[in-house]
């Protein structure tokens, strides 16, 4: 591999780690948001509309930004394209490694596979298949679902960019802190006194 395809590479992988270090962000804001809701309760039964919407959104961008990791689309940078550029460039000392990353790709029942479903068929496209009863029920996802999607995906971006470039991304630490602040956000939110009118309780009364 030349310098050329080297520099190829380390701009694919600058921008897959840029995807990722924003997926965990929203990750991490509804894990903050979970968090909170869990503790204070009394913050979503004032404010549950506004939360539910806000949990929607972020859930929406995870799963679009996420998406773009995984997309196949020609001239896009994702992981299946990096691996066929590292591929193409040839590199017969990564040739394990490029096999055991792509099987993981294309595995059928890995934790990535609901990921692209919601991906695909309900936040890219509004198709009949996503709408559907049975679509729910079979991609159902929990946070802890989407977190190990997400782990997996840092994890064969690593595998590429320590082989190629020795170099190791840590895309979730940079917003751990929002989990604290999302906590911390319901925390002062409840210990604020409720005002006449900002709950349903209060409007009815």
């Amino acid at each position: 591999m030349n310098i050329d395809q080297k520099n190829n590479v380390d701009e694919m992988v600058k921008a897959l780690a840029e995807a990722l270090f924003a997926v965990w962000s929203y990750l991490h804001l509804l894990r903050g948001f979970q968090q909170g809701g869990q503790s204070y309760p009394v913050v979503l039964e004032r404010f549950g509309r506004l939360f539910d919407q806000t949990w929607r959104a972020v859930f929406d961008a995870l799963f679009a930004k996420a998406g773009t990791l995984i997309d196949r689309t020609k001239g896009t940078y994702s992981l299946p394209n990096l691996l066929k550029s590292i591929r193409r460039y040839g590199n017969s000392e990564l040739k394990d490694t490029l096999t055991d990353v792509e099987t993981r790709l294309n595995d059928s029942n890995g934790p990535m596979v609901k990921l692209e479903n919601w991906r695909h068929q309900v936040v890219a496209h509004r198709t009949k298949v996503g709408r559907g009863d049975d679509f729910y029920r079979n991609n159902k996802m929990h946070l802890e679902d989407v977190e190990s999607a997400v782990i997996e995906l840092e994890q064969l971006l690593n595998r590429l960019s320590v082989g190629v470039l020795a170099i190791h991304n840590d895309t979730r630490s940079g917003s751990l802190d929002l989990v604290d602040q999302g906590a911390s956000l319901f925390a002062s939110v409840a210990a604020e006194p409720c005002v006449p009118g900002d709950s349903p309780q209060a409007a009815r009364s």
